[in-house]
């Protein structure tokens, strides 16, 4: 049986998805992302059922991509939305982390637009965002409403042109366990 991550990096659907998102499309990218986790629920399903743990031999660099900015809300509530956003984007950091992997966590950028002495414009956070983005091995794209967040769906039309792995949950990323060392 091939191994989950070789499924996911051979994932067909994933073209599809960027174009719909490229078009705007977003109807149609949201049905093509509810089929593919669909069909990666069913796989882990499978994997599951059949005990295999499904493991890689070097950690990944891992994009953690979801919302940051609040959209349609009061100048009162956008800070705090930002906010929790970037808690949630650190939570999900923190799972990858436990799945042995090192992840980039763009939502970190909050704490320098909230405490920097300038301010930086958002078409320099999203340049900056792509050039990390291009250094991973993958993208966690957690968010699950295609057209919801113009800058994370951005960074999944990317990362699928670029072919990097996508992950749509932590529980699809192959664990990283370090080989033991054999003693002499």
């Amino acid at each position: 049986m091939e191994s989950l991550y070789d499924f996911l990096k051979k994932q067909s659907k994933l073209g599809l998805l960027s174009k719909q998102i490229g078009k705007g499309n977003n109807e149609k990218a949201q049905k093509t992302l509810g089929e593919i986790t669909l069909e990666r629920a069913i796989y882990m399903g499978i994997q599951k059922k059949s005990k295999l743990e499904n493991q890689i031999d070097q950690p990944l660099k891992i994009y953690v991509a979801g919302p940051y900015t609040p959209k349609n809300a009061s100048p009162h509530d956008s800070a705090r939305i930002a906010h929790e956003n970037t808690v949630n984007a650190i939570d999900y950091g923190i799972d990858v982390i436990d799945r042995g992997h090192l992840p980039y966590i763009p939502h970190l950028a909050h704490f320098v637009h909230i405490y920097g002495k300038k301010t930086l414009s958002y078409e320099y956070y999203t340049k900056a965002d792509i050039e990390w983005l291009k250094d991973c091995d993958a993208i966690l794209y957690y968010h699950n409403i295609i057209g919801d967040s113009k800058g994370s769906d951005n960074e999944l039309k990317f990362a699928i042109d670029n072919g990097k792995t996508v992950f749509f949950s932590t529980y699809e990323i192959p664990r990283y366990v370090p080989a033991k060392k054999q003693g002499l």
